[in-house]
């Protein structure tokens, strides 16, 4: 989903400002309006992306190196939550909430737990890391 940048434009500067103005004094909607603190805004349309790739992707080395023997695993399925995950990555539970929602991240359906959403470390550096290349390659 693409967000928006809020600008505001001076429009004392453009050249149709002289018509706008007389065309709104006209106006009885705007008559007895301060027409001084008329202000033009316009969005600029973007998309998000993770605004510290490289920052997440140290933290969840960082915790791997230091932590990979404390991950709840049963045959080759890693158990983590969404909580753990954001704590491996250095976040928030809401911005990973967030990333997963913009398709940044992909939670699994675990094998053994029904209804349990879980998450492969391996899986997340990937897209973490696809995520940081399409990013430098525009």
């Amino acid at each position: 989903m693409a967000r928006r940048k809020k600008n505001t434009i001076d429009i004392t500067k453009l050249n149709t400002y002289p018509l706008l103005l007389k065309e709104l004094q006209e106006h009885p909607d705007y008559a007895d309006k301060d027409l001084s603190s008329l202000n033009l805004t316009v969005y600029d349309s973007f998309e998000a992306g993770i605004k510290d790739v490289d920052r997440a992707i140290s933290h969840l080395k960082r915790y791997l190196a230091a932590n990979k023997n404390f991950i709840k695993t049963f045959k080759d399925e890693q158990f983590i939550s969404r909580i753990q995950l954001a704590k491996m990555l250095g976040i928030s539970r809401q911005t990973l909430t967030q990333w997963i929602n913009k398709g940044f991240i992909t939670p699994l359906q675990s094998t053994y737990l029904s209804n349990t959403e879980t998450f492969s470390t391996d899986a997340v550096l990937k897209e973490l890391q696809e995520h940081k290349n399409s990013r430098s390659g525009k």
